[in-house]
């Protein structure tokens, strides 16, 4: 994915990647070796030193063990923040006074206070900011919401959305200070696409936060309500005591359903050439051990495999990235809809231990 590249005379975007963890190192490099033709890491910045010269032996960039002396480094065009949810705010704010692109993973801060305070700060800087919200382009979410478009299900009331797996977790996405727990981490990305299903503000919203196998003090637990004011109810939860898995997602319509396990999608609906004969409620006392009249209804069962292509995957924020950059093509992922969903996590947050 992310072979070919469109002409310009600029060449690669030259990215300078602050932090060499789980992200930097173990996600944005492998995923920008895809697109050689697009990218180019001509820098980097960690304090461990293993870190910055495993970089630069894979790569052949630059590298800094203090983060101004990167910024000062004139050679880098875009800045790409990896560095731990607590640094977010304050590495965003810096690169966007340097007037750099920048590209911000998520949490894009630690609350909605500083989320208002970076987009103030992007503006200022001619809307130079991006958002890391690659689950916006996951394959499953987006045939889901292909499916759910073209009208098979009819009207949506009812998503589900899913994560987790057992895990007595114990680095620093365990620990409050750091900006650790399920809300900030996997919260965000599941946030994001419940609000894209709403497609409206949501207007009544219910959330629990709670450790159940985590060694730390954040939360490994969370599970968010939303509802729109037309009444369709997105329910999400990412759980560290998962024990038994379940569908990523789930979709419930008044003729359909859904159901996206992996790569696999289970799609269920009646056949909309065969419009099922009228029927009226009685007030008549059924015949024992009925319920209703028995019916056979025109059921269509299909499988669909999820395929991925180069604006769609989690790898196809970088495709978009490029384009806004270099051809000033808007970012689907607008600076309004990454406000929001802090704005969201906050609520979330609130009247909980982990407040």
């Amino acid at each position: 994915i992310g072979a070919s590249m469109d002409n310009d005379s600029r060449g690669p975007i030259r990215v300078g990647i602050v932090g060499l963890g789980r992200a930097g190192l173990g996600m944005h490099i492998p995923e920008l070796s895809h697109y050689p033709d697009r990218f180019k890491v001509v820098a980097v910045c960690d304090p461990v030193k293993e870190r910055r010269d495993q970089a630069v032996r894979q790569l052949g960039c630059r590298a800094y063990r203090s983060y101004p002396d990167m910024l000062a480094d004139a050679f880098v065009e875009l800045v790409d923040i990896a560095t731990r949810s607590c640094d977010h705010f304050e590495h965003a704010l810096e690169a966007l006074k340097s007037r750099r692109w920048v590209l911000v993973e998520t949490p894009m801060a630690l609350d909605y206070e500083e989320a208002i305070k970076l987009r103030a700060a992007a503006i200022k800087a001619s809307n130079r900011l991006f958002v890391r919200h690659n689950y916006r382009f996951a394959p499953g979410f987006c045939k889901v919401r292909e499916i759910v478009a073209d009208g098979r299900l009819g009207e949506i009331y009812d998503i589900r959305l899913r994560r987790g797996v057992f895990q007595r977790r114990d680095d620093w996405q365990a620990v409050k200070r750091c900006g650790g727990g399920q809300l900030l981490n996997k919260g965000t990305h599941l946030i994001d696409q419940a609000l894209q299903f709403l497609g409206t503000p949501p207007a009544q919203m219910f959330a629990e936060l709670k450790r159940v196998a985590a060694v730390g003090d954040a939360e490994d637990f969370v599970r968010i309500i939303l509802r729109n004011s037309a009444g369709l109810t997105v329910d999400l939860e990412i759980s560290g005591g998962r024990i038994i898995n379940t569908p990523e997602c789930t979709v419930t319509g008044t003729r359909g359903a859904l159901s996206l396990a992996g790569e696999t999608l289970h799609v269920r609906y009646l056949d909309p050439a065969r419009k099922p004969p009228r029927r009226r409620a009685s007030v008549r006392t059924p015949k024992l051990g009925s319920f209703g009249t028995p019916e056979t209804l025109p059921w269509i069962d299909e499988e669909i495999r999820v395929e991925a292509s180069e604006t769609v995957s989690l790898m196809a924020l970088w495709h978009h990235l490029h384009a806004a950059i270099r051809r000033n093509k808007p970012f689907p992922v607008t600076l309004d809809q990454a406000v929001e969903v802090m704005r969201v996590a906050d609520l979330a947050r609130k009247e909980t231990p982990f407040a």
